[in-house]
């Protein structure tokens, strides 16, 4: 209640009063006579993707060379056990479970 006593009252109209939805496209700006069409304007304006030459390496298959202490041997191991579907284990499970918990206490 307001200080003079009066109830104040919200009014709720439904999703029919909601703001309609406009579409995306490009903005309405003034085009110069003899400008570009917009066919023309989408082709000059490209994205750009540089990758490094160890991410070119594995998109084309190849192997790249080990870093300093990875140990090659114990990846390919594990990647032949989750191949496998032997590397989870219900006490390889619990103990990564463990380690989770010890994060939040």
């Amino acid at each position: 209640m307001s200080a003079q006593g009066e109830k104040s009252v919200m009014h709720i109209h439904g999703l029919n009063h909601a703001q309609s939805t406009h579409s995306v496209s490009s903005p309405h700006a003034a085009r110069k006579p003899g400008g570009p069409t917009g066919a023309e304007t989408n082709r000059s304006i490209a994205d750009q993707l540089d990758l490094s030459p160890e991410a070119q390496a594995l998109s084309a298959g190849q192997e790249i060379a080990p870093s300093e202490g990875i140990r090659t041997e114990k990846v390919a191991a594990i990647r032949q056990a989750i191949a496998d579907g032997t590397y989870e284990t219900p006490e390889k499970l619990s103990a990564a479970l463990d380690r989770l918990l010890d994060t939040f206490a």
